[in-house]
């Protein structure tokens, strides 16, 4: 899997390179912060930390006036899982493994994603996108009351291949910089498992889902310079458009100047 991962890597820088001049496509690097939690392993909350990192490509296919129609592929190393601390501290001990029950759980899942999104963009500024990706287990620790379980990637417990729904808001701060806010839910199970409490009674068998919220910094390679700036601020003497607004700027200005100066000479 790892080098198919590496493969794609390569595609997707490729294909934003090589297409630099023509401006058909646009590449982009990102990276991000995940905070994860599984749903249906018994523990509650977002207390997992991850990584989020990638490369992509982004096709225009659709423009009118200040809004656009994009798609995008992405190759992803994404981590994700569950986390509680400790949460019981009377000393049990389990009579089968010998362990102290604390309650800990700590479950690091590393995959490698192929997220394809649909954007709408508006005035190159704000996009709004949603979408479906493929990720393969590349591979996982968990631990279990502080202790590492017997369980890997390829031991059967979980699935290897995982899909998911995408929903995506990305935000351009300076130039070709964007600040993004993704949200990622399991299609399908990532696990099904049976609980049981500390008495050794089943709680019932689960069917688990990776869940997470991903903030993002994204660069884009390869945007036009002109549109990295709103309509309003561009000037070209060769439109009259632009010509006049830009006239009636520098108007405006002189005249709050002037209306300065004339203060000055009052208060004088």
């Amino acid at each position: 899997m790892k080098k198919y991962f590496l493969i794609g890597l390569f595609i997707i820088f490729a294909a934003f390179t090589n297409t630099a001049k023509a401006q058909i496509f646009l590449g982009e690097a990102f990276v991000g912060y995940n905070i994860c939690q599984v749903d249906g392993d018994q523990i509650m909350g977002f207390f997992k930390p991850g990584i989020n990192a990638g490369v992509g490509v982004i096709a225009p296919v659709w423009k009118y006036n200040k809004f656009s129609l994009e798609l995008s592929m992405e190759v992803v190393y994404n981590t994700k899982g569950a986390k509680q601390g400790r949460k019981y501290f009377d000393g049990k001990i389990d009579s089968i493994t010998g362990v102290e029950i604390t309650g800990e759980y700590n479950l690091s899942l590393r995959y490698g994603e192929v997220p394809i999104m649909i954007y709408f963009t508006d005035k190159h500024v704000v996009s709004a996108g949603v979408g479906i990706s493929y990720a393969r287990l590349m591979g996982l620790k968990e631990f279990e009351h502080g202790v590492r379980t017997p369980v890997t990637a390829t031991s059967g417990e979980f699935n290897q291949n995982e899909f998911n729904i995408l929903a995506d808001v990305k935000i351009r701060v300076y130039k070709r910089w964007k600040l993004g806010f993704r949200y990622s839910y399991s299609l399908n199970p990532i696990r099904t498992r049976e609980y049981f409490n500390i008495e050794g009674q089943s709680l019932g068998t689960f069917k688990q889902y990776n869940n997470l919220f991903t903030f993002r910094l994204t660069y884009v390679f390869n945007e036009k310079p002109e549109e990295l700036q709103r309509e309003e601020y561009r000037y070209t003497g060769d439109n009259p458009k632009f010509h006049n607004k830009a006239l009636e700027r520098e108007r405006r200005r002189a005249e709050r100047r002037q209306a300065r100066e004339e203060r000055r000479n009052n208060r004088n």
